[in-house]
C-alpha cells in the first residue's frame, strides 16, 4: 500500500482495539505490520469482526485467519467475506493500478 493511500486493519486482540497498517492487500488476504503483537498471535488463530479502513473512510468487514508470521509481519487470510466486500476490495485495488505511474 502506498503512504498516499494507507489502509489499516482495525482488529481486536485480547480485548484491545488495534489499528494495524496493511503493507499489502488482495481480495483474499493481507500482509500486516504488527510488531507489538506479532509474537503473541498463533498460526491458524482467528480474529473476528475486523474492519479494513480504506482511503476516503471506506470500510470493509473482514474476519482474518493468521496463516504465517515473521516479525514484524503477519500474513492473514480473509475468512467468509461477502461478495460485496470482495467487490469493494477489487474496485479499490483496480483504482490503485489505474493511478500507478508507468
Amino acid at each position: 500500500m502506498s503512504p498516499e493511500q494507507p489502509v489499516y486493519a482495525q482488529l481486536v486482540f485480547e480485548g484491545i482495539k488495534l489499528n494495524i497498517f496493511v503493507e499489502n492487500l488482495s481480495t483474499g488476504g493481507a500482509l500486516l505490520m504488527c510488531p507489538d503483537i506479532c509474537e503473541s498471535l498463533h498460526i491458524g488463530g482467528r480474529l473476528a469482526d475486523g474492519v479494513l479502513v480504506l482511503p476516503d473512510e471506506k470500510k470493509a468487514l473482514v474476519d482474518v485467519i493468521v496463516r504465517w508470521k515473521m516479525w514484524p509481519r503477519v500474513g492473514v487470510q480473509f475468512d467468509g467475506i461477502s461478495s460485496q466486500t470482495t467487490a469493494q476490495l477489487s474496485l479499490f485495488l483496480e483504482s490503485l493500478k489505474a493511478t500507478a505511474l508507468p
